[in-house]
C-alpha cells in the first residue's frame, strides 16, 4: 500500500537541510509580501530578491522601475528596516529582472 502522506503536499514535513531551505523560503516570502504592501505605487514593480550580509537586493520588473527605485534608496531602506526581521539591513541594491525585459 502507498504512503498517503507523500501524496498530499499539505502533509509533507521535510527534515534536515531541506527543512532549513523550506523555512528560509517561507521567511523570504513573508518579507516580500510585507515589502510589497509597504511600497508606494510608483515602485510597485519591485520585489525582494535576496538578503545577505546586511544588504538587500531588490529586483525591478523593468528599467524604469529600477531607475525610480535607485532615486529613492533611502526611502526603500527605511521601509525594509520596518519589516520585522530586516531591521539589520544597512544597504539596498536594485537590479533589473533581465528575464522579463525583452
Amino acid at each position: 500500500m502507498h504512503d498517503k502522506s507523500k501524496q498530499n503536499p499539505g502533509n509533507f514535513n521535510p527534515t534536515g537541510n531541506l527543512a532549513l531551505l523550506f523555512n528560509k523560503a517561507k521567511l523570504h516570502n513573508r518579507y516580500n509580501e510585507e515589502l510589497i504592501k509597504e511600497l508606494p505605487p510608483e515602485l510597485s514593480g519591485l520585489s525582494l530578491g535576496l538578503v545577505e550580509n546586511q544588504k538587500a537586493f531588490l529586483v525591478a520588473k523593468n528599467p524604469s522601475v529600477a531607475y525610480r527605485a535607485n532615486k529613492q534608496k533611502s526611502k526603500l531602506l527605511s521601509i525594509l528596516k520596518k519589516i520585522n526581521g530586516l531591521s539589520e539591513v544597512k544597504s539596498v541594491s536594485i537590479k533589473v529582472d533581465e528575464k522579463n525585459t525583452s
